[in-house]
């Protein structure tokens, strides 16, 4: 495949939605554990806890590994990087499947992590290089539509498979796909060009060389406080569906999905202004979200009321994260994106254990009742971030720096 330059005049649809695969298969096999607890509890005669740890220790090991990793690989090509990350996420899964120990289990969620860490670092960033600079919203939305699609039908169909058929074949579907996509990578993804005197992607300069790198780190700051907020209530949402507001336990697989189907539409409508309005566009959809939070709790006696509220939820949440880090690729000059790139995603994953760990505390503290309202007063200090983040830095690209 030849190499991809950003003044090619046609737009990358193919290479982005073999990008956009390969972040299914990515996020699908890391929230994959997380509905398959009680199964693998009971194979492996450990408590359910202890299986928790599966999900910590592959976030521990993304937020602790991902920037050192994308260091060490910052001179190999970034399309063999992607390719050989995938790879290393399939064959930790595998090795989830056979695993004949809860340790060996963790062992395997720990290779995951490694390379889930790796893959983002190189991915998240790998749309920017393939487009113009104003392209850089809208080719986001595309490849973020595979974690997307993970959520809708990744995760879900995983979960359904485990209960039909047991864990391990629910890891070994996951192989089995992502051996599919590494071969459709390989094929269908364009290696990025090399600027003529920056490596791209890679994180050779100090960050205090660069005069992007202060716009990177408070964009990747608003973006924890983002996730935080999403993640507080999101963690625990089946319970609270199921124990608030008291719905049917066969209603909820569904209106989840039915959540993700909408979160899919917005993820859709969004990349359609994504570079026009970004701010107006991440700030409206933010508020909605927050607001949702807010009132949740008060019409918890009231199903119809819940499940608009969901579905509203579903249509706005995935805009803003993916927003934010379009904001990210297109205020790091070329040659620090890589390090945002890996910045973002050690950003995310603190987010994500973070969230879960304040929903666990809202719940202890004051009950599992307001802790939508708990998350929403979260997600409206993140408005409030991002308005300010807004007026701080100013996401115009910086011209290249040469190296030296």
């Amino acid at each position: 495949m030849s190499v991809a330059s950003r003044g090619d005049q046609r737009f990358p649809l193919v290479a982005l939605l073999a990008l956009a695969a390969a972040m299914f298969i990515s996020m699908t096999s890391e929230f994959l554990p997380g509905g398959l607890i009680p199964l693998i509890s009971d194979d492996l005669g450990v408590s359910v806890s202890q299986v928790g740890l599966l999900v910590t220790a592959f976030a521990a090991v993304v937020v602790a590994t991902t920037i050192p990793v994308a260091w060490l690989t910052r001179k190999v090509s970034r399309k063999s990087v992607v390719v050989a990350a995938l790879a290393g996420i399939g064959a930790a899964t595998l090795l989830a499947a056979v695993a004949p120990t809860f340790e060996i289990l963790i062992l395997a969620r720990v290779l995951g992590g490694l390379a889930h860490g790796l893959f983002w670092s190189v991915a998240a960033a790998y749309a920017a290089h393939l487009v113009a600079p104003e392209q850089i919203g809208r080719a986001t939305a595309i490849t973020a539509a595979g974690g997307s699609l993970a959520g809708i039908l990744g995760t879900p169909l995983g979960h359904l498979l485990g209960h039909l058929v047991g864990w391990r074949l629910a890891f070994g579907a996951i192989t089995a796909l992502a051996v599919v996509v590494v071969v459709v990578i390989a094929v269908l993804l364009p290696e990025v060009a090399k600027d003529e005197h920056v490596p791209v992607g890679s994180i050779e300069v100090p960050p205090s060389s660069d005069p992007s790198i202060r716009r990177v780190v408070l964009i990747c700051a608003v973006l924890v406080v983002v996730i935080v907020g999403g993640t507080t209530y999101g963690t625990f949402s089946v319970v609270w569906l199921l124990d608030v507001a008291r719905l049917p336990v066969e209603s909820v697989p569904v209106l989840l999905t039915a959540s993700g189907v909408a979160g899919f539409v917005g993820l859709a409508i969004t990349s359609r202004f994504a570079d026009r309005h970004p701010r107006l566009v991440m700030l409206v959809a933010l508020g909605v979200f927050a607001v949702v939070h807010l009132v949740l709790p008060s019409v918890a006696g009231t199903p119809p009321g819940v499940v608009a509220l969901v579905l509203v939820a579903g249509l706005t949440w995935g805009t803003v994260p993916t927003l934010l880090q379009a904001m990210n690729m297109r205020a790091a000059s070329a040659r620090v994106r890589g390090f945002a790139a890996a910045l973002q995603t050690t950003a995310i994953n603190v987010g994500i254990g973070t969230g879960a760990a304040v929903g666990g505390l809202a719940i202890g503290a004051m009950g599992l009742t307001l802790l939508p309202a708990v998350a929403g007063g979260i997600l409206v200090a993140s408005a409030l971030a991002i308005a300010l983040l807004t007026f701080m830095i100013d996401t115009r690209p910086i011209p290249e720096t040469r190296g030296g």
